[in-house]
């Protein structure tokens, strides 16, 4: 019998909310969307191997003071806005990479490389059902993969894949109900946190992404813990609420709950990138919440019309930005993070989700469409203005992440069959359309990785001995530049 660790100290903070912001307001009209190339087709999934089993959860070791003054750690981080670093700029002169789909319906994960002629590299298939988001490990060695089963199979799971194989190494079992939205520790590279989607109950998990193992959850205050955002310096995380439930503040080292701040409902949370802020959105409220980080307090609340339901967050122009997906409205707002105030509003698609900026600070972003619209919407982020919807190879288009060079872009359409690849031309400072590419049913979330060999994890030291080919085994060896055909 596992034996369940559970911390919880609650600190009940209330905090009235300060004026809200109103703000003009404008929808930009835009012309019809450009039409696809041909879609290619997936091919057969590979089997993969039988993955060791993780052990049993332990006591989660807690950080060293040591560890905790010493800074980021020297592995490479690019992973998603919930993590912090993201180091795009170091990982630049790794030119070459693959993108990492889990295919939620059909229970794979497809590769993707958008300089192949095949771009569909492989289909990696998965015990679990359901795989759902991926998360690229500080490092770039490993890919994480939640499952959001909704009741059709195993959920208390998370996957590793192996990018130097495209192999599942390990399946991490846990208690969860629901694994959700993760972030990785800037000070520890032994510590990933993990909220979970249980409606009975809130947990946040500590996972090592080392050794693939749960070490410990710690209860929270409310329902299906949704997003967990990590301080810069490591030692707090901020805790969203999908169901019942506020905002709570995890010390970490400590391992409980030290504070919750009044903020109903808000599961989709975000960090500007100088950490100052926590953006905090409450679809079923109509508002963001902006946290003063230092002070764990409420500044101010963003409000929305009603039924507007702001969701994710993204931030663009290094963090001047907030792009705030308003799902019932079709809608995404642009707040001015300096200002507190919304700048402002455009029109985009129906249950628009949120915008994805150029990771080399191109002034453009890709906004993603969550319902039955079929095109993902280019975004100016100097002019603040919709340049053009590019169509999709099938409708809800989900989740975009960009090649850490900012060449390539790949966007999941969710409800369709087909993933999107686009290509940034600098000639012409626009956003291209590749291809549309059959990979499966639900593609869902979206990761990229470099091809790396020479070292078994990119470090800021290792770095400039790396090669930027693909590994010919486990072992990080090198294989030739004909691999790349």
């Amino acid at each position: 019998m596992t034996i369940k660790i559970v911390w919880c100290t609650v600190l009940l903070a209330g905090l009235l909310a300060l004026a809200a912001c109103t703000a003009a307001s404008t929808t930009t009209s835009v012309p019809p969307p450009t039409s696809a190339p041909a879609v290619t087709e997936a091919p057969k999934p590979t089997e993969a191997p039988k993955p060791t089993e993780a052990p049993k959860p332990t006591e989660a070791p807690k950080p060293t003071e040591a560890s905790q003054a010493m800074g980021p750690i020297d592995r490479i981080f690019y992973a998603d806005a919930r993590t912090w670093p993201s180091q795009p700029d170091l990982l630049k002169p790794m030119a070459r990479g693959k993108f990492y789909i889990p295919i939620q319906d059909d229970g794979v994960v497809a590769v993707i490389d958008p300089e192949k002629p095949d771009p569909l590299v492989k289909l990696i298939k998965i015990n679990a059902a359901q795989p759902h988001h991926p998360w690229t490990t500080p490092g770039m060695r490993y890919i994480y993969i939640n499952h959001q089963s909704e009741g059709k199979g195993d959920h208390n799971v998370m996957t590793v894949i192996d990018t130097f194989t495209d192999e599942v190494v390990a399946e991490v079992k846990t208690d969860f109900d629901d694994p959700f939205h993760c972030s990785f520790s800037p000070i520890d590279e032994k510590l990933f946190l993990c909220g979970d989607l249980n409606p009975k109950g809130g947990y946040v998990y500590y996972i090592d992404p080392i050794a693939h193992t749960v070490m410990s959850k710690v209860e929270t205050t409310g329902d299906a813990a949704r997003d967990v955002i990590q301080t810069h310096d490591g030692k707090y995380a901020f805790v969203g609420h999908q169901g019942k439930g506020n905002v709570d503040v995890l010390d970490i080292a400590a391992a409980k709950i030290i504070k919750t701040i009044d903020c109903d409902k808000c599961g989709r949370l975000k960090m500007t990138p100088d950490g100052k802020w926590l953006f905090a959105s409450s679809p079923p409220g109509n508002f963001t919440a902006i946290v003063d980080v230092d002070k764990q307090e409420i500044v101010k609340k963003i409000e929305f019309a009603k039924d507007s339901a702001p969701g994710n967050i993204n931030f663009a122009q290094g963090g001047k930005l907030a792009m705030i997906g308003l799902g019932k409205a079709g809608k995404l707002a642009i707040v001015d993070v300096e200002k507190q105030e919304i700048a402002v509003i455009l029109d985009s698609g129906k249950a628009t989700n949120t915008a994805y900026a150029h990771p080399q600070g191109e002034p453009v972003a890709i906004a993603t469409n969550d319902g039955t619209d079929d095109w993902y919407t280019v975004i100016d982020t100097e002019k603040l203005a919709v340049i053009e919807k590019i169509e999709a190879g099938g409708k809800g288009t989900h989740n975009v992440q960009w090649s850490a060079d900012g060449r390539y872009a790949v966007g999941s359409d969710r409800l369709g069959d087909t993933v999107t690849i686009f290509k940034w031309n600098p000639e012409t400072k626009k956003v291209e359309k590749v291809a549309s590419v059959k990979a499966g049913f639900g593609a869902n979330g979206v990761q990229w990785a470099p091809y790396f060999c020479g070292v078994t994890h990119l470090t800021q030291a290792n770095l400039a001995s790396a090669k930027n080919l693909p590994a010919a085994n486990a072992n990080g060896d090198c294989a030739t530049a004909a691999a790349f055909k």
